[in-house]
């Protein structure tokens, strides 16, 4: 039975916004920097002068402004709420971190129902049910849908257009539709061009002569400048110069291979690692629907552009060196459209052995959804959540201004300004602050392996980092302004040092911290993960306080 037959559309898309907003108020780990930092910082940024971290990407104009555009205007409502019921610093820095969370419920939500109006479009009722069951029960989804990544933005518009595409019947309002959603899907991430281009091609085989190709061609081509230019237009209002930031993205990601600086993979990656992580407990039965598609005797039919796009898009993604699963995230809804289609129907007849396998890919995929959104690296998100509380129950802190607070981690470890905003200011200004990670941009690639950033230097050696940077340790029975020694650092020591248990062991004696002399003291720890494949991040989050 299908669930859009006895319901409307929107009346499934309700229920499936409560299930989302589960997801997004409760999920409490850390995943990637770019869920805060292509997004929430930016717009915090634009709040307050101070309160988010803006990163390279924007002093370069890699980055379309229109995404974190939405949470400045979820701000500025949460602003007006606040003033309208007179709400306390506290409650609105609580509304403030919880409102970009609805969004993402939303987005999520509409992502999960257009899965199921697509494979309900192309293989019918039934397929449209599996399809949205599919991805309600997708670790992935219930992992990353909900996020503030500009990736799940890019998926729900993806499907959103992919819906409207003229799969069978050529209809120019559902093409102008479809043609907006891929150009703000390029808008938002611009390596989404690549589904647009391996999909494209259908629209042209569907229209029989010359004339009707060539207008097909220049509507989807007047449609998708408007809303470039209209981008343009509220990139103008963040840069103050006209920019088209999808191509400075392509000159210093992949022309300089500034994003390889991050981290490279093996060509392999999206195949071995890439794929797998995004299908979890899907994955033998997507294996089975992708090549019993590529099989398909049409040349024309849905199923066989489905495969050549589920085909041919990672191997676009394998010619860069710097590879993320999360940019696959666009391919899953139609993995979720091509299992309910053909790898539901191809499950065994026998009720009993059908739901044995269903029950076996949902005993991979509900605890991997549940380790991964609610115990694998939530001490980093725990600890802002801590500092920001702290801050407003703390009447000293309040008073005067904010605590100074550091972060001896590896950059953007945690969420910065967008989660913790009084609790990072003193005296109107950033007080906060973490070891930075600026990429060799401007610098030849052969002079790139010279290159050490703040984090590695500090990494490198530790203790002459913060000899270098603050002088001595505080001790007790010493004033907290340093003598005038030009040898030693001049920045204040931070009221709160953060650091990874892997992490303080590096400069623990340098602290003295356990000793009868030392002014930091452990005041709080937080379980951050088992296992980490980064061995500065090993560990708990610990917190020190001076004293």
């Amino acid at each position: 039975m299908s669930v859009f037959t006895k319901n409307t559309p929107f009346f499934v898309f309700l229920i499936v916004l409560g299930i989302r907003l589960q997801n997004a108020l409760t999920i409490s780990t850390f995943f990637q920097p770019d869920e805060y930092f292509q997004s929430l910082e930016i717009a915090a940024s634009q709040r307050a002068a101070g309160s988010g971290y803006v990163t390279w990407e924007w002093h370069h104009a890699l980055r379309s402004v229109l995404y974190p555009r939405i949470f400045q205007g979820v701000y500025r409502i949460v602003d007006e709420i606040s003033n309208a019921l007179h709400l306390s610093p506290a409650a609105t820095s609580e509304l403030l971190v919880v409102a970009p969370k609805i969004v993402g419920a939303i987005t999520a939500a509409a992502g999960d129902v257009y899965t199921g109006l697509l494979a309900r479009k192309i293989y019918g009722k039934e397929a449209g049910t599996y399809a949205l069951l599919l991805s309600l029960f997708s670790a992935w989804n219930w992992f990353c849908s909900t996020r503030t990544f500009s990736n799940c933005l890019e998926t729900t518009l993806t499907i959103m257009g992919m819906y409207h595409w003229p799969w069978k019947v050529y209809n120019l309002t559902d093409l102008t539709l479809a043609t907006v959603f891929a150009a703000l899907s390029f808008t938002v991430r611009p390596t989404n061009g690549l589904i647009t281009w391996a999909i494209g091609p259908l629209i042209l085989q569907n229209l029989p002569t010359f004339p009707q190709r060539l207008r097909a061609v220049l509507h989807i081509s007047f449609i998708s400048i408007l809303v470039l230019s209209l981008n343009s237009f509220i990139d103008y209002t963040f840069y103050n110069r006209l920019t088209l930031p999808f191509i400075e993205f392509y000159r210093l990601n992949v022309s300089q291979s500034i994003s390889s600086f991050y981290g490279t993979s093996p060509w392999h990656y999206y195949y071995s690692q890439g794929l797998p992580l995004l299908l979890t407990g899907y994955l033998p039965l997507a294996l089975y629907s992708f090549f019993s598609g590529l099989n398909d005797p049409s040349s024309y039919s849905p199923t066989t552009h489905l495969t050549r796009l589920l085909g041919l898009v990672p191997l676009g993604f394998m010619t860069t060196q710097h590879k993320e699963v999360r940019f696959l995230y666009p391919l899953l809804p139609i993995f979720h459209v091509l299992i309910a289609g053909i790898g539901v129907p191809g499950l065994p007849k026998t009720a009993t052995k059908k739901w044995t396998l269903v029950a076996l890919m949902l005993s991979v995929n509900i605890p991997i959804a549940y380790y991964t959104g609610y115990v694998h690296q939530r001490g980093v998100v725990d600890v802002v959540n801590w500092l920001r509380k702290e801050h407003y129950s703390n009447p000293q802190d309040v008073g005067f201004g904010g605590a100074r607070v550091g972060f001896l981690m590896p950059c953007h470890s945690t969420p910065f300004g967008s989660y913790m905003w009084d609790a990072g200011m003193r005296d109107g200004k950033n007080s906060a602050w973490f070891l930075t990670c600026e990429p060799p941009v401007g610098v030849p690639v052969g002079e790139r392996d010279d290159y050490v950033d703040e984090a590695d230097e500090f990494y490198n050696n530790p203790t002459d980092f913060l000899y270098r940077t603050f002088g001595r340790p505080p001790l007790k029975g010493e004033e907290e302004d340093k003598a005038e020694d030009k040898s030693e650092g001049t920045a204040l020591w931070p009221d709160k040092l953060i650091t990874f248990e892997a992490t303080a062991a590096f400069v623990k004696g340098y602290l003295r911290i356990g000793r009868e002399e030392a002014r930091y003291v452990e005041c709080k720890r937080f379980f951050n993960s088992h296992f980490h494949d980064d061995s500065r991040r090993k560990g708990d989050v610990i917190v020190w306080c001076l004293r």
